[in-house]
């Protein structure tokens, strides 16, 4: 097959930059494409592929780029279309309903949290279903070589965390505290962090080994706490943002959860994940197995369904007949 697949992607994210390495891995053997989700596309665009998917990450939050108009782009790209590993970032009222009223289009809707099937108003069925995000496809990464240490802090400037009161609270924490920035693209995370986190020297890129080599990561970022869960570390997610509430609350991980306005509960919480720690690391490695699991079964179960919906398109892709013209 040919794929398009449209997401956050070229903006140098971390997290959407795995979500790419994993759709790659998991389409093995096919064609694909990647374009910003962002962007408007015309659907006779579409048309040139087998497959168009959306996804993975929260792609669903406002009405605009391929989201906009949606039904009627599913409708006119003449191709199936699918969204896979994708969430609800509190979308508008306007993409909520577009969703709802194409997800009988969809050759398959792949949803990473109940949150976002309840919001969206979906419910399950062969084609409709929730499942890990896609990250989860990709091997983990190797324990660190030494014991770790200290806390991994992970944000963003849109975390609505209040700097007079998180500042004062991070510090607090045992150290060494170690700065992790995932968006790079314009040196987004690292102002938040330098502000967040004065006196700290802040990365200018992304490093992996971050999350691997601290005691406990602090994270803000949805996939900060999926990558320190995939290096086997406990993870405290602070902040409102719903993919982090949700991920932690629906894996059983609530009390790693504080809430925008209670920076005084990241001191003690730390602290108690820190005293029980081998615990700690065995509720986090037991989470990383069984969603890696659902997200392998799940992965294996979008793939049929798109390759169904797009065998009648194969030997007659408008990609291959330009090869032959040319």
């Amino acid at each position: 097959m040919n794929v398009l697949v449209l997401g956050w992607y070229h903006h140098r994210n971390a997290g959407d930059d795995r979500i790419q390495e994993a759709v790659t891995a998991w389409l093995d053997g096919h064609t694909l494409g990647f374009l910003p989700a962002g962007r408007r596309l015309p659907a006779s665009y579409a048309r040139r592929w087998d497959a168009v998917l959306i996804g993975g990450g929260g792609v669903l939050q406002r009405r605009g780029g391929v989201l906009r108009d949606l039904r009627r782009f599913v409708r006119r790209a003449q191709v199936p279309v699918g969204v896979v590993g994708v969430s609800a970032e509190q979308p508008d009222p306007a993409l909520v309903d577009e969703v709802r009223r194409v997800g009988d289009r969809l050759c398959v809707a792949w949803v990473r949290d109940q949150g976002t099937m309840d919001e969206l108003g979906l419910e399950a069925d062969d084609r409709t279903f929730v499942a890990p995000d896609l990250t989860w496809l990709l091997p983990r990464d190797a324990a660190p070589a030494s014991p770790p240490r200290g806390v991994a802090v992970a944000t963003a400037a849109h975390a609505g965390l209040d700097v007079a009161r998180w500042s004062p609270a991070l510090a607090a924490l045992p150290g060494p505290i170690q700065p992790w920035p995932f968006w790079l693209e314009g040196h987004a995370d690292r102002r938040a962090l330098a502000e967040l986190l004065p006196g700290h020297e802040v990365p200018d890129r992304h490093e992996p080994h971050v999350g691997a080599s601290a005691g406990v990561v602090v994270s803000a970022r949805y996939h900060g706490l999926v990558f320190g869960l995939q290096q086997g570390r406990p993870v405290v997610g602070i902040g409102d943002a719903p993919k982090v509430r949700r991920l932690l609350h629906e894996q059983g991980l609530g009390d790693w959860h504080v809430p925008a306005d209670r920076p005084d509960r990241i001191g003690p919480v730390v602290a108690s994940v820190l005293a029980e720690r081998v615990t700690a690391e065995r509720r986090a490695t037991e989470v990383a197995d069984r969603l890696e699991a659902e997200a392998h079964a799940a992965a294996a179960r979008a793939l049929a369904l798109v390759e169904a919906a797009a065998r009648p398109l194969h030997g007659r892709s408008p990609w291959r007949r330009t090869l032959r013209l040319a």
